[in-house]
């Protein structure tokens, strides 16, 4: 919605750069005494990825990423990857790493029986981290005929 932003299931309005939250939507209990909303009610969501450093009709070779180094104590909501254009004859294996370790289950695979542009979600073994951990991606070719345009990306939530 144009000019809206849900707050805690409820619509607050942005007209002539004022914010309008309805009452009840930020309770008391949100708010210290100085009037700031507590930090306890504050996350940071950071989204970071990685195209390998190719364009969108880039074909794609292994090698590896680092795309975040964590500032606080969080959680990773995702990891999930994707080909622009899948190819012919392609079997090629993405990773998400914490310190040099992979913290998957199982890898993201993506073959030319995938749609293109279909974003693939990974399973982690460990989503929680802590600060100074150091994130990378990882991009494995078995077999990349025709394939292009890879990205991968990873969704942090620190606490504040």
């Amino acid at each position: 919605m144009a000019g809206s932003l849900r707050v805690q299931g409820a619509i607050a309005t942005l007209s002539g750069g004022t914010l309008t939250i309805p009452t009840g939507a930020i309770i008391d209990g949100d708010v210290n005494a100085q009037a700031d909303i507590s930090v306890g009610k504050l996350r940071h969501l950071h989204k970071a990825g990685t195209n390998f450093d190719l364009g969108i009709t880039g074909t794609p070779g292994s090698r590896e990423e680092l795309v975040y180094v964590a500032t606080s104590a969080g959680t990773i909501r995702a990891f999930s990857a994707m080909l622009n254009d899948t190819g012919t004859s392609t079997d090629i294996d993405f990773t998400l790493k914490k310190n040099g370790v992979s913290i998957m289950t199982a890898d993201i695979n993506i073959t030319n029986a995938d749609a293109d542009r279909e974003v693939i979600d990974g399973t982690l073994s460990s989503t929680s981290y802590v600060a100074d951990d150091v994130f990378s991606i990882q991009i494995a070719i078995t077999s990349s005929t025709g394939a292009q345009g890879p990205f991968a990306w990873v969704e942090f939530d620190e606490a504040a």
